[in-house]
């Protein structure tokens, strides 16, 4: 940067010239000093430089970031207005200040400011970012969207983008003015390996649906009339959501279960699949391993596959040719051996998927439970029968779930701090130190899904407890998978918690509780294990909200269903088939009916309770535990303080009791809540509280703020 002149020195009446100031060498150590933390240093350096004369608009907006990043939001606009007056067509300025204004809430000149900078420079991926952020918090999905998608195709290397467009996965609908926006998000999102591809369930749907029921219009569904079942059967993004996720839609499972016995009878009656139709076969069998054959069976299509089965002991061709078919009805872990599957041609992505999904999986999960730990034989009666149906039907099964990359994970305490409704709670030392290692118990983790969303919390190290070892074994898998290297896995009871070595900052237990003889016990049992200033994470049944569930495990009981394969495949079907009044309806209300583990721990679970906001409030003021609110979208938030403003906190459980009672369906996926074991200081006084309509429980990634101007 080129120095600046003297001018006259007033004192002598001389005109004087003054030594060249180095600007570029405080620059560069204003540089230093802002990034290395120094931040007054930094300040003091950067008003110098003003101070000086400097013209630099970089030096403005550096300083502007320094203030906005301390609070100081009057002070930054200033300093980023200032940066203009001496750039006025730098895209970069104009950014920051539509990022500032974002975070202080005045999303219109947010809006202005981003579009502004974006008309300097199209090519933007950040600026694109900061864009569909913007949109998304004016509820403005569609263009919240298409802005995000730009930003991925401007730079693919774009991790933010994408972990926005994550975000926004649950809550695409396909129309006019998205439809090129959304099949673009959709396969984006079916590449990911670190995203619960369940969320995109009802996209799958609206991408798929018209050739869907087109082709089911068709009788048989198999021929070469049947232009619309050859769409789906050429399309990769169908098949291979079918190797990824289980459609929750009742006139899809129709139709992939007519497709099943088309194919079935076409190799019985023909001895084979056509080349282009195979790999839609070989996807098929992989769907039906994840939802472990759930779809309805005939006599005559179990018989058909016994055949089969006989004829692929007789010959490679045999096997070759008829495996997949067979691995849509039966697993190929319970009907060959690791030597013969070495032989099987895998020459496609869906072959692949399928080998790896029904044989080698299962078998790296049995030598992991091999080498299990083992807790103290169990001995509680409904824990063994708890035991008995998981180790049956570990629960759930999917191919991924959400792993947060290490860029986003964040402190524990931030992450409470955000689905909790107190202001500035009180914390344990591990969760408010920053950089500490705070200890987390996963209790009743199942096949490992809340252990991998663990992976948001930064440093942490996860001890996860269950008692079923082939859920365990599954889970153990998965963290695998996800290199995650913070985790112990060990086969416990709740009850005998009191094994565990550790005191724990933070324990989950989502969904397992009302599962157990008598939850206040386990509760107990847990909170004995949870420092003072410790939080818990609880999910638990509304009996409310539970209604079509209740009436669904009363029928099943008088009418003597059993809970094995068949038995829930023949009550799916009477669902299906709307036989019976009381199970109107359910099919769509629970997402969980569309997989076997899923449908029986829904409908046939052996242990079942359900909770009122009153049972809630005395199950938790037993264990002395605090109620932080819970976790529920925002507008259901926003709704609840229309009803009850008088409540800023949202931490009447009375007054929920009657928002519920007004709105039946609010609690569909549990009581989801956060509870804090207080400090022996906070035993005394009463915890602050505060309003939350800003908060969220998604985590939709901030306004990136760009690096220093240099």
């Amino acid at each position: 940067m080129a120095g600046f002149g003297g001018a006259a020195d007033g004192k002598s009446g001389k005109s004087t010239k003054k030594p060249q100031l180095n600007f570029q060498k405080w620059f560069n150590q204003a540089i230093y000093s802002h990034k290395t933390g120094r931040l007054r240093e930094a300040e003091a350096i950067y008003k110098k430089m003003i101070t000086a004369g400097t013209s630099d608009p970089a030096v403005f907006c550096n300083l502007g970031i320094l203030c906005k990043n301390s609070g100081r939001i009057n002070e930054a606009l200033e300093h980023y207005e200032q940066a203009l007056e001496f750039e006025p067509e730098d895209p970069q300025i104009y950014s920051n200040i539509g990022n500032l204004y974002r975070e202080t809430g005045n999303l219109d000149q947010a809006l202005q400011f981003t579009l502004k900078s974006l008309d300097l420079d199209h090519a933007s991926s950040t600026v694109q970012m900061n864009l569909g952020s913007i949109y998304r918090d004016l509820g403005k999905t569609d263009e919240a969207l298409t802005a995000t998608i730009k930003a991925i195709e401007c730079d693919e290397g774009n991790i933010e983008a994408l972990q926005n467009l994550k975000s926004l996965a649950s809550d695409i609908e396909v129309n006019a003015f998205n439809r090129d926006s959304a099949n673009k998000a959709y396969e984006q999102l079916l590449n990911c390996d670190d995203f619960s591809h369940r969320k995109i369930g009802q996209l799958f749907v609206q991408v798929h649906l018209d050739d869907i029921k087109a082709a089911a219009g068709s009788n048989p569904i198999i021929s070469d009339q049947n232009q619309a079942f050859h769409r789906l059967a050429s399309d990769w993004r169908f098949r291979t959501a079918l190797t990824l996720l289980i459609p929750t839609h009742k006139e899809t499972e129709e139709f992939l279960t007519r497709l099943r016995k088309e194919f079935l009878a076409h190799i019985k009656n023909h001895n084979s699949i056509s080349p282009d139709l195979k790999p839609l076969l070989v996807a098929l069998a992989t769907q039906c391993f994840l939802n472990e054959y759930v779809y309805w069976q005939s006599d005559e299509e179990q018989q058909w596959i016994n055949d089969l089965i006989k004829d692929v002991k007789k010959s490679q061709g045999a096997f070759n040719e008829y495996l997949p078919m067979i691995g849509c009805y039966r697993p190929l872990h319970s009907i060959t051996t690791k030597e013969a599957i070495n032989s099987y041609p895998v020459n496609s992505d869906e072959s692949k998927a399928f080998i790896n999904s029904q044989f080698n999986e299962f078998e790296t999960e049995q030598g992991i439970k091999a080498r299990l730990g083992h807790s103290k034989k169990i001995t509680n009666e409904v824990s063994l029968d708890v035991q008995q149906m998981y180790e049956e039907n570990p629960y759930p099964r999917y191919k991924h779930a959400d792993h947060t990359h290490p860029l986003f994970a964040k402190p524990t305490a931030e992450f409470i701090s955000l689905e909790t409704t107190i202001e500035n709670p009180s914390f344990c030392n591990e969760l408010s130190t920053p950089n500490s290692s705070p200890k987390i118990l996963i209790a009743g983790c199942g096949t490992g899904n809340q252990i991998i969303n663990a992976s948001r919390y930064k440093n942490a190290q996860i001890t996860a407890i269950d008692i079923s070892t082939n859920s365990l074994a599954y889970a153990a898998r998965k963290v695998q998978e996800t290199n995650m290297r913070n985790v112990r896995l060990q086969q416990l009871d709740i009850l005998d918690a009191n094994q565990l070595q550790d005191i724990y900052d933070v324990i989950e237990c989502s969904g397992v509780l009302h599962h157990m003889q008598n939850p206040a016990e386990g509760l107990a049992a847990l909170n004995s294990k949870l420092k003072p200033g410790g939080y818990f994470k609880i999910g638990l049944y509304s009996k409310l909200a539970r209604q079509k569930v209740s009436a669904a495990r009363k029928l099943i009981k008088n009418l003597g269903i059993q809970s094995t394969p068949e038995g829930i495949r023949d009550f799916r079907k009477q669902v299906f088939d709307d036989d019976q009044h009381e199970l109107k309806d359910l099919s769509e209300l629970a997402s969980d009916f569309y997989s076997l583990s899923e449908c029986r721990d829904l409908c046939f679970h052996v242990q079942e309770h359900q909770f009122t906001t009153e049972t809630l409030e005395k199950l938790l003021e037993t264990e002395r535990l605090a109620f932080c609110g819970f976790m529920l979208p925002k507008s259901i938030k926003a709704a609840y303080q229309h009803c009850f403003p008088e409540d800023s906190n949202g931490t009447s459980l009375s007054n929920w009791g009657e928002f519920e009672s007004n709105n039946p369906s609010t609690f569909q996926s549990m009581y989801q809540f956060w509870a804090y074991k207080p400090l022996q200081e906070d035993s005394r006084r009463q915890t602050k509280t505060k309003a939350t309509n800003d908060k969220t429980t998604y985590c939709y990634q901030r306004t990136k703020t760009n690096d220093f101007l240099a």
